[in-house]
């Protein structure tokens, strides 16, 4: 069991936590967590969230405590912010792994927590301080846990007396409710809304089957309803003391404002999100699970024999398929849609894949492994031509070795080819998730790594400087949230051209933060109130498009932001 542990740690390592310092605090929701940690520490107050001086009532505290407890033991940095979700991330994989094995073996438990390890969408956000990786964990654990404790069939217990023991349903919903609890305060609602839409559902299920099955007649053995009251008891000990000392420090309108302003509206509004297609996580998934997207046409032969036969698939089949089916279609009904939304679904998917893949290893000579590799191979050799042709682009992102993205891609897209042409035909899986690995961390080192100090703490070192007691600082399109971790200064966010030329007419001393070319759109009579005390060249990756990878042209997409001063 020691050789499979340490190849998932190996894994994790490469995908989830070298360079976690390297980047600077992206310009996005990352901002708000790393800095309102930073002011927790920094004013002691750990019950409310802060962020730029404003109270923080959008999400639970939990991934503030943590982020907060890391700056406690090594200082505020960007490593520090972002381990909580790193690990969350390892977390998920050896989760997925215990799952696979328990329920198939362990080749197909290894295969899945592969998978989970080196697809790019959970490391995209491992390397974010964001709370999307720990609450998917807990919402994970939480939805095993739940099935197993309400479980009537033995093929999740090594026998009946195991099965129905009252200690073994005890653990396990205790361990549910736990779980549901600290999600609940990582991200609200959602913590405990999701495990039960997966777990009651099938729980129902399968106690109609397996009531009309003898000998398991008598389903309930060994679950008495005190067990459910116990587990109510203990997520309310654990979820609600905070939410109740919120209520007495800012009054019974938090609960009002939390529950349904920020919960209610952003599941049913665009207030937060804006509407998307109901077709809008098949590209997500797709994108989120590659490289190991193409094996899923693995799955159109299963579909179609199913549907031949009208018979459903297996117990341990069908969970999963709910399991993956439940959050896709409670987010693809809501209006406001994120991607990061969808990740309790990997887990689930990452198993079936893997089991169908097992199972499809079985049956050499295996065809549709050998035409899903070479798609593996196409979109390697596509991405890495790509990646090629955009190392000016590269370059100016601060990369050392801005061919190094396209080599390694193409290189990991050769190691198939010789594979599949050469064989040994075993060593293809492990090569898969080795290159994408490695691929991932020369990405993420080489491309979302800038060179110190980024462009964002040169702009925090120009307000430092310049900063006077009395002074303001405004934001336009440029370092508006990631730029308050890094300066120390709350900021007035202005989003019309007007608000900044007001904010630069303002009687009182004031810095603000803008893109040149906006500067230049301004009225001269307001230019001549206003000196620039500071200028940074910098490339916006958020902004970046394909068309830019494929048509680069450094002059289009760099900008130079300012920092002016009416004094």
């Amino acid at each position: 069991m020691q050789t499979p542990l340490r190849w998932l740690l190996v894994l994790c390592a490469l995908t989830f936590f070298f360079g976690l310092g390297n980047g600077a605090i992206a310009d996005s929701d990352e901002a708000f967590y790393a800095e309102a940690a930073r002011q927790m520490v920094a004013t002691g107050d750990w019950l409310t969230p802060s962020y730029n001086d404003t109270f923080r009532f959008q999400k639970p505290v939990l991934m503030y405590w943590l982020i907060a407890t890391g700056y406690l033991l090594t200082g505020v940095n960007e490593a520090a912010a972002r381990f909580p979700s790193a690990a969350a991330g390892l977390v998920l994989v050896l989760l997925t792994f215990s799952i696979g094995r328990r329920w198939f073996g362990l080749a197909t438990g290894l295969l899945a927590g592969s998978i989970v390890a080196t697809t790019f969408g959970p490391a995209a956000i491992a390397w974010q301080a964001l709370p999307d990786l720990p609450v998917t964990a807990l919402i994970v654990f939480a939805t095993w846990s739940l099935l197993l404790a309400l479980s009537p069939d033995p093929v999740d217990a090594k026998g009946r007396h195991t099965l129905d023991s009252v200690s073994r349903r005890w653990t396990w919903l205790l361990a549910a409710a736990a779980s549901a609890a600290l999600a609940c305060l990582t991200k609200g609602p959602i913590g405990i809304v999701l495990p039960a839409i997966v777990a009651l559902p099938l729980t129902f299920w399968e106690h109609r089957r397996h009531a009309l099955v003898p000998p398991n007649s008598q389903p309930l053995i060994g679950f008495r309803p005190s067990l459910l009251i116990v587990a109510v008891l203990l997520f309310l000990v654990v979820a609600a003391p905070w939410f109740l000392a919120m209520a007495y420090q800012h009054g019974f309108s938090y609960l009002l404002y939390f529950f349904v302003g920020e919960n209610l509206a952003r599941f049913t509004t665009e207030e937060f999100n804006q509407a998307r297609p109901f077709w809008f996580y098949v590209p997500v998934l797709a994108g989120g699970l590659l490289p190991w997207t193409p094996f899923t046409i693995l799955w159109i032969p299963e579909v179609l024999r199913t549907l031949r036969t009208k018979k459903l698939p297996s117990l341990l089949y069908f969970r999963l398929i709910v399991w993956a089916a439940a959050p896709l279609i409670f987010y693809t009904v809501s209006v406001g849609k994120q991607p990061r939304y969808i990740l309790p679904a990997l887990t689930p998917l990452a198993i079936l894949l893997a089991r169908s893949i097992q199972r499809q290893l079985s049956n050499r000579p295996a065809p549709l492994i050998k035409a899903s590799t070479v798609l593996i191979v196409a979109f390697w050799l596509t991405l890495g031509g790509l990646f090629f042709r955009a190392a000016p682009i590269f370059e100016l992102l601060g990369a050392n070795y801005p061919w190094l993205p396209g080599v390694t891609i193409l290189g990991a897209a050769a190691a198939l080819t010789i594979l599949l042409i050469f064989g040994p035909f075993d060593w293809i899986l492990p090569t898969i998730a080795t290159a994408s690995a490695v691929t991932l961390l020369v990405l993420h080192l080489q491309l979302f790594s800038t060179h110190r100090p980024a462009p964002v703490e040169q702009v925090g070192v120009a307000i430092t400087k310049h900063w006077r007691e009395g002074y303001r600082v405004g934001t336009y399109h440029a370092f508006g949230r990631n730029q308050v971790f890094y300066s120390g200064h709350p900021r007035h966010e202005l989003f019309t051209i007007e608000q900044v030329g007001a904010f630069l007419e303002s009687t009182t001393p004031v810095l603000c933060i803008l893109p040149q070319r906006d500067w230049l759109m301004l009225k001269p009579g307001i230019q001549k109130l206003g000196r620039s005390v500071a200028q940074v060249s910098y490339i916006d990756r958020a902004g970046l498009r394909i068309r830019d990878l494929l048509q680069p042209d450094p002059e289009r997409i760099r900008q130079t932001v300012l920092v002016v001063s009416n004094r």
